[in-house]
């Protein structure tokens, strides 16, 4: 007997809330009394993505923008029945999220206003969330920079408000000048690609919303300069795209500040000491030097996590923190070396460009538990040398370490039978591989595969099946699942290749179905055709035996050269 179903609908609405919105969506079918629950659900969220797809290059095809269009009516159509059912009813409505890629400026308005109204007059929504593009090849036609939807004034009868999402092509700036903004439950408020026009709307808006904690701005048009305080609750911030930036809210703990471009941007916030995250995007104004990190961790004395994303930087860098726990560096490509002096130092994170090799990162007076994650897209044939010497001259040796390559179809890696047979020893030891491989060349993908494992000794390596070819696949499979001794041993009597160190190997997969199978032909055979399938991940946990077998007079011995 289903005694679930019999509970309160206050107790199904809150166990329904704990899912994933899909999840929640699927009881509808377990029986009348989750169907009734569901229809009933106060939170409504209506992604017009899921059944509409904009294409660019259907902008001229006639049959397909009268297929979007019949299909952006039926999605309207849900939502205005949804919410007029709501209505009648008297049904709550805690959260509202609308997203349209399709919002035409001339025929939608009207639509939207009315839904806006009745979310507005629902004493008990907390999070509005609307999200509306125009996408000119949807209809067939070309919209104007000023085609804007404006928020109208129903919205300011949501007083209880604990979440407002504003993005895309909505327009602010009269609903603010016009009326006097109060939202004193707000927490949560996020503008993105909103037009506000000037300095002093956001100024009004902020004044009536005194209790946020976490504020976002990006690119709001018509609005250069940014100034925040009066906000005593203030924890979390970012702003993007702007040409002025002040802040002066000693309650901030996480800022995150950037251009999409390397434009100038004044900024100010020296008097957020309390500040303990900051993320820092590319900002021409900003040098980051040694001096510039020196007067950084004076000003902030609580700072722990550093974040550096397309930045301007001195060649070479020193950071020195004893309250620094999470340090990244992203497209810093100026930067050629890093000495890092943090003895609280957790977790450290590098991301380079195959266009530049990676600088050279050594860790100062470090914990050894310090876990360090580096990623590198290889775009271009490129040689491994270099990678590998940068993961040798990491200190102290024993750091733990993470690594990401992806490999782009056509690149293929350097065979250098010299350069591996002068390889330092020990091995780098990789704690956790991820690889991404395109390449579908099988020649190709042995030569990757030998190189990979002449120059590291992983831990784990990690595979997500959505980015790897299937050829690459079934040639790592048949390596390190090979049992055969006599298949393990390399063509040249004389040289012995990577295969005799490696001691064992285990399967984890995600979903676990694939975990128990014995031999890699099963498990190819029991692999989806179609590996854009939703989230499939395989790891190999492998065990290596020491290196003595593969040393030959303080070199490794590579293995046979392949031509």
């Amino acid at each position: 007997m289903d005694k679930v179903s019999d509970l309160p609908k206050i107790i199904l609405h809150d166990i329904l809330s704990r899912l994933p919105y899909k999840d929640a969506a699927r009881t509808s079918v377990l029986s009348k009394a989750w169907h009734e629950t569901w229809s009933s659900f106060p939170i409504l969220v209506f992604d017009g993505s899921r059944c509409v797809r904009v294409h660019w290059k259907d902008r001229k095809d006639p049959v397909k923008i009268q297929d979007n269009r019949r299909k952006a009516n039926s999605f309207l159509k849900s939502v205005d029945r949804t919410l007029v059912r709501f209505h009648h009813h008297g049904f709550a409505i805690k959260e509202f999220n609308l997203s349209m890629m399709f919002f035409h400026p001339r025929f939608m308005p009207h639509l939207v206003d009315r839904w806006m109204k009745i979310v507005g007059e629902s004493s008990s929504i907390q999070v509005l969330k609307l999200e509306l593009q125009l996408a000119d090849c949807f209809f067939g036609c070309e919209f104007g920079s000023h085609n804007y939807y404006y928020l109208p004034p129903d919205v300011l009868k949501a007083k209880s408000l604990t979440e407002l999402v504003l993005l895309g092509k909505i327009r602010a700036d009269k609903l603010i000048v016009n009326h006097r903004i109060r939202f004193p439950m707000l927490r949560i408020l996020s503008l993105v690609y909103v037009y506000l026009g000037h300095e002093q709307a956001l100024e009004d808006l902020i004044s009536g919303c005194p209790m946020i904690e976490d504020l976002i701005l990006e690119h709001c048009v018509g609005l250069e300069n940014v100034k925040v305080h009066d906000l005593p609750k203030l924890k979390s911030a970012k702003f993007y795209g702007f040409r002025e930036i002040h802040v002066d809210v000693p309650s901030l703990e996480n800022l995150h500040l950037g251009n999409d471009e390397l434009f100038p941007c004044d900024i100010s916030i020296d008097k957020c000491r309390n500040l303990k995250v900051f993320l820092l995007g590319p900002v021409s104004s900003v040098f980051v030097s040694n001096q510039w990190l020196r007067e950084l961790f004076d000003k902030f004395p609580f700072l722990e996590r550093l974040e550096l994303k397309g930045c301007v930087t001195s060649e070479s860098l020193m950071i020195s923190s004893s309250r620094l726990k999470v340090l990244s560096f992203q497209a810093c490509v100026e930067l050629k070396e890093a000495k890092i002096d943090a003895p609280n130092l957790e977790s450290c994170r590098y991301s380079g460009q195959s266009s530049h090799m990676p600088a050279a990162i050594s860790f100062v007076n470090c914990s050894n538990q310090v876990d360090f994650d580096f990623g590198f897209p290889i775009e271009s044939r490129m040689d491994l040398k270099g990678l590998r010497a940068f993961f040798q001259n990491i200190a102290p040796r024993n750091v733990m370490v993470s690594l990401y390559l992806g490999i782009m179809r056509g690149s293929s890696i350097v065979f250098n039978e010299d350069v591996l047979q002068n390889v330092q020893v020990p091995l780098p030891r990789i704690k956790e591989l991820r690889l991404s491989v395109a390449e579908e060349t099988e020649e190709l993908c042995v030569l990757l595969m030998n190189d990979l494992f002449w120059s590291f000794r992983p831990a784990i390596i990690s595979l997500n099946l959505k980015l790897c070819s299937r050829i690459f696949l079934k040639l790592l499979l048949e390596k390190l699942r090979c049992n055969k001794e006599e298949e393990r041993c390399c063509s040249s009597s004389q040289m012995k290749c990577w295969w005799h160190d490696l001691k064992d190997v285990k399967v984890r997969s995600t979903p676990e179905k694939y975990e128990n199978l014995s031999d890699c032909e099963a498990l190819l055979d029991s692999l989806p055709i179609n590996f854009s399938s939703p989230a499939l991940h395989l790891n190999f946990e492998l065990e290596w035996d020491s290196l003595h077998t593969s040393l030959s007079g303080g070199r490794i011995n590579a293995g046979p050269s392949v031509n």
